[in-house]
């Protein structure tokens, strides 16, 4: 690898590591539209549950939407009735580990590291990996695929109501 390529590469990474830090803190700060608009219109966001390789249209995911339903999730999460966030949580994600896994065209793939800490009555830890498919709309990024692989997605989750 050349000077030149590796000065790309660090420039790449330190700008998908931004968008991550970005996202995360429009989730800790409950800025979920803001969160919602980072999304394209084909996008998907996939928790899946008991096996990372599952197909999520043979087996339970814990959370598997589209854009549609990523908008209805932000619907239900406004109405003022939202029993299953009364009181809200408290999040505090730490990203970390970003490594840019392919660039082609106006698409990259990223994975990073997290883990987050959430307070609702009781402190609830979750950590992970993800993968996020980015792709390049007017010179902005935007999310067509998110994966949160939960290293304990086999186990019982009372209430995944937050975003991960």
């Amino acid at each position: 690898m050349t000077t030149i390529e590796s000065t790309i590469d660090l420039a790449l990474r330190a700008m998908m590591e931004d968008f991550l830090y970005e996202e995360a803190l429009m989730l800790d700060e409950k800025r979920y539209a803001d969160w919602v608009d980072l999304f394209s219109e084909d996008a998907i966001y996939w928790v899946p549950a008991n096996n990372f390789d599952n197909d999520p249209s043979q087996h339970v995911s814990l959370i598997y939407d589209n854009y549609s339903r990523l908008k209805e999730r932000l619907t239900r999460m406004q109405h003022p009735y939202f029993w299953s966030q009364d009181p809200p949580s408290r999040t505090s994600r730490l990203i970390g580990n970003v490594r840019v896994l392919e660039s082609e065209g106006d698409e990259v793939l990223v994975e990073s590291r997290f883990q987050m800490l959430e307070l609702r009555r009781q402190t609830r830890h979750f950590a992970g990996t993800c993968h996020h498919r980015l792709v390049n709309v007017d010179d902005s990024w935007k999310i067509r695929r998110k994966t949160v692989y939960l290293i304990n997605n086999n186990e019982h989750h009372s209430s995944l109501t937050f975003l991960l």
